[in-house]
Order: C-alpha cells, then sequence, then structure tokens
C-alpha cells in the first residue's frame, strides 16, 4: 500500500515541477513549444491517472490512512489546477501577443509595399539599343 501511495505522491510532484516549468517557460523562451508541452502534460497526467487507478483499486477500508491519503490528493489536484488555470492564462496571453505581432507584421508589408516600384514596371524586359546612326 505505502507503494502505490508512493508512485501516487511521485507522479503528483513530477507533474507539478513539469507544469511548474511550462509557466516559467513563457517568460524565458521566446516562442514556447506548446506542441511538446501538451504532450509532456498529458504524458504525466496519464501516469498519474494510473497510480491513482491502482490505488482506489485495492481493497480497503476508509481508515485513518486512507482518509488522510485522500486528503492528500485532494490538496495536490487543487494546487494543480490552479497551476493549470496559471497556464491557460499565459497561453492566452502568448496566443494575443502572437496575434498582435502577425497584424502589425502585415501592416509593414503594406507599407513597405506601397514604397516599391509597381509589379508592372519590375517585371517589365529591358533593352539596350547598341547601334549607333
Amino acid at each position: 500500500m505505502k507503494k502505490i501511495f508512493q508512485d501516487v505522491k511521485e507522479a503528483f510532484d513530477r507533474l507539478e515541477r513539469i507544469q511548474t516549468h511550462h509557466i516559467a517557460s513563457f517568460d524565458a523562451e521566446p516562442i514556447p513549444d506548446l506542441e511538446l508541452q501538451i504532450l509532456e502534460r498529458k504524458k504525466e497526467l496519464d501516469l498519474l491517472k494510473e497510480n491513482v487507478d491502482q490505488w482506489l483499486g485495492r481493497d480497503t477500508d476508509m481508515n485513518d490512512d486512507t482518509k488522510a491519503a485522500a486528503n492528500y490528493f485532494t490538496e495536490r489536484i487543487q494546487t494543480l489546477l490552479k497551476q493549470n488555470e496559471t497556464l491557460e492564462k499565459k497561453v492566452r496571453v502568448y496566443k494575443d501577443h502572437l496575434q498582435k505581432s502577425l497584424k502589425n507584421l502585415s501592416r509593414g508589408k503594406q507599407v513597405i509595399g506601397a514604397y516599391g516600384s509597381p509589379s508592372s514596371v519590375s517585371n517589365r524586359p529591358r533593352a539596350i539599343n547598341i547601334t549607333t546612326h
């Protein structure tokens, strides 16, 4: 029983460390790899679910140890949910910033294009007359 509980505790610790790292990546990296982050969190969450299922699957009565473990799980889940909310906010802010940057980039390309010569002039073939009269 203690081994199963320890496995669950370690799974909570790993998931919490990963989410903390992912939250910090928005301040440390210019472009965080959101797809990789999602895969990492999914993998750890699946492992956590598997460990909790093993813990719940054993036949036991609701003794003091079981109640304490359930309270521990509840507290850890609440911590993970708060981290997840923070991560969601960071992703939303990042997405908004990225959309604004793309909009500004598009506007900049239009302005630069307005200063250039029309495409009909630059694509016209040129010939030099070298004959003398």
